[in-house]
């Protein structure tokens, strides 16, 4: 999916994280334990693991919403914490639900994140606009999210997520929500778009021909979150039935060892 990235400098670096929660019971449970990975700058990594494998509470720490209890997280060399407060709409994220503000246009929630940077209002809805004409929904600009499809809703999502030109996507269970054929249209929609942009896309999925869809690299979390291995995702690998079905079968072994807790 991405370009030559064999001498990319790394563009987030996850170093020995740990994460632990204290329940209502007073019992500590573990999220995140002692993961440590790199993802190189234009390059597309899809994590797979275990229910429990803490992948959503990653996620939310690379955005700055959850704290690590120990290691840190880096992107571009800097602590997180600096990069999302020094570079707002650098990094966005798609979740599996929309997310939209009910109240808000097509347009206007796809230039939501510009808002918040402080993008001037012709400029957000002209490139919120022009966003929605690369999703497909250039009749539907003026809708509000009750008159869209889940489909439709899920585009506006993603236009709202590539509006700010971010350096990092994160998407996270992005079409698990949908039925297989509108699925399967937007990732490949999705993949088209994404190919047209430089930019580092990291994948949570529960979805293994989604991750090999859409990455070059798979990284296999065990649970609580732990690195168990790392895939390399050849050319094509997706057609070709053999090599797919060897990666699969891999990677379900894999998930299945790391679903026992440690």
């Amino acid at each position: 999916m991405a370009s030559d990235i064999s001498n990319a400098s790394p563009k987030l670096v996850v170093d020995h994280a740990r994460k632990s929660f204290r329940q209502n019971n007073g019992v500590e449970t573990t999220a995140i334990a002692d993961l440590s990975f790199s993802v190189k700058s234009g390059e597309y990594v899809a994590i797979v693991g275990p229910t429990g494998a803490g992948k959503s509470v990653l996620l939310d720490c690379l955005l700055g919403l959850k704290h690590l209890d120990a290691g840190q997280i880096r992107i571009d060399g800097l602590p997180v914490e600096n990069f999302v407060r020094d570079r707002k709409g650098h990094i966005t994220r798609i979740f599996q639900e929309d997310r939209l503000l009910p109240w808000l246009s097509a347009t206007d929630n796809a230039a939501f994140g510009l808002q918040i940077q402080g993008v001037a209002e012709a400029e957000r809805r002209e490139r919120a606009a022009s966003w929605l004409d690369a999703v497909g929904l250039s009749a539907f600009k003026g809708a509000l999210p009750r008159e869209l499809s889940g489909g439709m809703r899920q585009r506006v999502n993603i236009a709202r997520a590539f509006a700010p030109n971010p350096e990092l996507v994160l998407l996270d269970e992005a079409f698990s929500a949908l039925d297989d054929v509108t699925a399967s249209r937007l990732r490949q929609d999705f993949k088209t778009l994404a190919q047209s942009q430089r930019t580092t896309f990291l994948i949570v999925t529960h979805s293994i021909d989604e991750a090999i869809f859409l990455a070059n690299r798979i990284l296999v979390f065990g649970a609580p979150a732990r690195l168990m291995a790392e895939i390399t995702v050849p050319p094509q690998a997706f057609e070709d039935r053999e090599l797919s079905d060897r990666i699969k079968t891999e990677i379900r072994s894999l998930i299945v060892a790391g679903a026992r807790r440690h």
